[in-house]
C-alpha cells in the first residue's frame, strides 16, 4: 500500500511553503539593522552619517511600494503562482547585487530591486494563501506568513549579532548572502509542485484545472467528493456572476461604492495595514539596539543581543496567534491587541520620562562593549544586560511584552484581514493598493521615529499609545467579522444588506439561500431593495395588499436542502447546473 498524503496535510504544506516569501521579507527587512552597525560595512560603503542609512531604507521602501502596486494587475494577468516565481527571481537578482556591491551606488540599486520583489511577495503570498485555505482554518494558515516574517527577522538579528565583529567584508556579505538559500528553494518548489489558485483558474475559465487543484486540498482527494464539488460550485457561482455583471476588472471599480461596496472594502484593507505600522511596535523593533543603549544598556554586543531576544520573543509569540486566531475571531484580537499595546507603550513613556531615557543621533552608531561594573568582564552580553540598573531592565521587559502582544494580534492580522475582504475581480488589485499603503506608512514611521525620539523624546511613546487607543475604537465601530466565512460569504457581507456589524451572523453559502434571505429582508422593509429587473408589484386580495415576491416561484428551500445534503455523483452535472445560475 503506497504512502498517501491527506488533503489537509497538503494544504498546510502549500501554505507553509508559500510563506518562504514571508521569510525572505522578514530576513531582508531585519538584516539591515545589524549591517548599519557593522564597522566593516560602514567602511566599505563609506557610511559617515544617518543620511546614507536613511537612503538605504528609502531605496528598499520605494521599490516595495512600486512592487506592491504593479503586483495587482500582474497577479490577475499571469496568475498567483507565476507572479510569486517572478518576485523570487527579482529577489535573487537584487540580493546578488547587494552581496557583490563594491560601492554605495550598487548597494542602492540592489536595495531598490530587492524592494520591488518584497513588495510583490508581501502582496501575493497572503493573496495566494487566502484563496487555497479552507474557511475554518484560513486565519491559522495565513498567519503562517507572519510566523515566517518573524522567523526571518529573528534569524537576521542573530546573524547580525554573530557577524558584527567579523573583520573585512566577509561578515556583511555572508549576512546578506544567506537569504539566497531559501530563495532558491522557494523558486524550485514553485516551479515543481505548487498548484495554481483554483479561484484564478475559474476566473480564466480553466475549470478542469480548478477542480483538480480543489481535489488536492479538499475532501478525500477525489474530484467527486461532495466538499470539492460544493466549493467549486460556490466559487463558480460567485465568479460567473461577477463576469456577467462586470465586463472588465478595471481599477476604477475598486474605488466605487455601488452594490459591491468596494470603496469601503478598500478603506478597511488599507486602514488595517496602516494601523499595523501606527501601533509603533515595528519602529521599536527596528530601532531597538539604539533605544536599548539610550536606556543605559552598555555596549554594542549587548544591545544587539537584546535585539536578538526581541526577535525571538516576536517569533515565539506568533505561535499562540496561529492557534487562537480562528477561535477568537478577527475583531476581538485587533481590539484587545490595540488596547494592550497602548498600555505597554504608555508604561514605556512613563519610564522614559521619569528616568530620562533620551535617544540622540550619537546612539545611531553603537560603541563596542566595555567591562561591566561588577564583574569586570566583557564579551558576554548577559553580564552586560543583567548588570544594568532596574529601570533599564524594567524598560526591556515592558518592551518585550509589547512585542509579544503585537505578535499575537496585529502582526498576523495585518496580513490576514485585508486578503479576506475583496471579491475575486478586484482582490489582487485592491490587495496591491493596501499592501502599498503598508509599505508607505512603514517608510513614514521609520523615518519619523528617530526624529521624534530625539526631538520630543518620551512623548513619542505617548503618541503611539494614544494612536493604539484610536485604533481600538475604529475597529470596534467599523470592522466586520470575517472569521469562519468563505471568501464568497464575506463578499455577501458587503454586496448584500446583511448585518455586517453582527459578528455572529451566519451568511448563506449558496445563491439560492442568499436570495431567500434577501426576500425575507424585503418583506420586512419594502424599500430595502429596488432591483430594476424585478419591479415591485402589489396585489389586492380582499382589501389586503401584499407584495409579490421578486423571486421566481421555485422551491428554493428544497434546492438548498438537496444541494447541502445530497452528494453529487457527476462532475459535469454540477458544472452544468451552476451554469444555469
Amino acid at each position: 500500500m503506497g504512502f498517501t498524503i491527506s488533503t489537509n496535510t497538503r494544504v498546510y504544506f502549500y501554505c507553509c511553503f508559500l510563506a518562504l516569501g514571508g521569510l525572505l521579507y522578514g530576513y531582508n527587512f531585519g538584516v539591515l539593522t545589524g549591517l548599519l552597525l557593522m564597522p566593516s560595512f560602514q567602511q566599505d560603503m563609506q557610511i559617515m552619517d544617518d543620511v546614507t542609512s536613511s537612503a538605504l531604507i528609502s531605496a528598499l521602501m520605494a521599490g516595495a511600494i512600486l512592487g506592491a502596486i504593479v503586483s495587482g494587475p500582474l497577479a490577475d494577468s499571469i496568475g498567483r503562482k507565476a507572479l510569486m516565481a517572478l518576485g523570487t527571481i527579482i529577489f535573487i537578482f537584487g540580493n546578488v547585487l547587494q552581496v557583490g556591491a563594491e560601492n554605495i551606488k550598487t548597494m542602492y540599486g540592489g536595495r531598490g530591486v530587492t524592494g520591488v520583489s518584497l513588495g510583490i511577495l508581501s502582496m501575493v503570498v497572503p493573496l495566494y494563501q487566502s484563496e487555497i485555505a479552507p474557511k475554518k482554518i484560513r486565519g491559522r494558515l495565513m498567519s503562517i506568513q507572519q510566523f515566517a516574517i518573524a522567523l526571518g527577522t529573528c534569524i537576521s538579528y542573530w546573524v547580525d549579532y554573530a557577524f558584527v565583529n567579523v573583520p573585512g567584508s566577509t561578515g556583511w556579505r555572508l549576512a546578506l548572502g544567506l537569504q539566497l538559500i531559501p530563495a532558491l528553494v522557494c523558486l524550485v518548489g514553485l516551479l515543481l509542485f505548487i498548484p495554481q489558485s483554483p479561484r484564478h483558474s475559474i476566473d480564466k475559465n480553466r475549470m478542469t484545472e480548478a477542480l483538480e487543484t480543489l481535489s488536492m486540498i479538499r475532501g478525500d482527494g477525489t474530484k467527486s467528493h461532495n466538499d470539492v464539488l460544493m466549493e467549486f460550485a460556490e466559487m463558480k457561482q460567485n465568479i460567473s456572476f461577477e463576469h456577467k455583471m462586470y465586463k472588465d476588472h478595471k481599477y476604477k471599480r475598486i474605488f466605487l461604492s455601488g452594490a459591491e461596496n468596494n470603496r469601503r472594502r478598500l478603506f478597511l484593507g488599507m486602514s488595517v495595514q496602516i494601523f499595523q505600522q501606527l501601533t509603533g511596535v515595528i519602529a521599536l523593533l527596528v530601532f531597538a539596539p539604539q533605544i536599548f543603549q539610550a536606556t543605559g544598556l552598555t555596549g554594542r554586543d549587548a544591545a544587539l543581543f537584546a535585539n536578538g531576544l526581541s526577535g525571538t520573543i516576536n517569533l515565539l509569540a506568533t505561535i499562540p496567534a496561529m492557534i487562537l486566531i480562528d477561535k477568537w475571531g478577527r475583531r476581538p484580537q485587533m481590539i484587545i491587541g490595540a488596547i494592550l499595546c497602548s498600555i505597554c507603550i504608555c508604561v514605556l513613556a512613563v519610564l522614559s520620562a521619569v528616568h530620562g531615557f533620551a535617544y540622540n543621533s550619537s546612539t545611531s552608531v553603537l560603541q563596542p562593549d566595555i567591562p561591566t561594573v561588577n564583574t569586570g568582564k566583557s564579551g558576554n552580553p548577559l553580564f552586560l544586560i543583567f548588570d544594568a540598573n532596574e529601570p533599564t531592565i524594567g524598560f526591556l521587559i515592558v518592551m518585550y511584552v509589547s512585542v509579544a502582544v503585537y505578535s499575537c494580534t496585529w502582526g498576523p492580522l495585518g496580513w490576514v484581514y485585508p486578503a479576506e475582504l475583496y471579491s475575486q475581480g478586484v482582490r489582487a488589485k485592491a490587495l496591491g493598493i493596501s499592501t502599498a499603503s503598508n509599505w508607505l506608512f512603514t517608510y513614514a514611521v521609520l523615518q519619523l521615529t528617530p526624529i521624534m525620539l530625539e526631538e520630543i523624546q518620551w512623548r513619542t511613546y505617548v503618541l503611539f499609545s494614544v494612536m493604539c487607543l484610536i485604533i481600538a475604537v475604529v475597529v470596534y465601530w467599523y470592522y466586520p467579522e470575517t472569521n469562519g466565512k468563505s471568501l464568497e460569504e464575506v463578499d455577501l457581507i458587503f454586496s448584500c444588506r446583511f448585518n455586517y456589524y453582527d459578528v455572529d451572523v451566519h451568511h448563506p453559502q449558496t445563491a439560492a439561500a442568499a436570495l431567500l434571505q434577501m426576500e425575507k429582508a424585503q418583506q420586512t422593509n419594502n424599500t430595502l431593495y429596488r432591483f430594476p429587473f424585478t419591479p415591485e408589484r402589489t396585489l389586492s386580495i380582499n382589501r389586503h395588499h401584499g407584495r409579490r415576491s421578486f423571486l421566481p416561484q421555485h422551491n428554493f428551500a428544497s434546492i438548498t436542502t438537496t444541494t447541502t445534503t445530497t452528494k453529487p455523483t457527476n462532475n459535469n452535472t454540477v458544472i452544468s447546473t451552476m451554469d444555469n445560475y
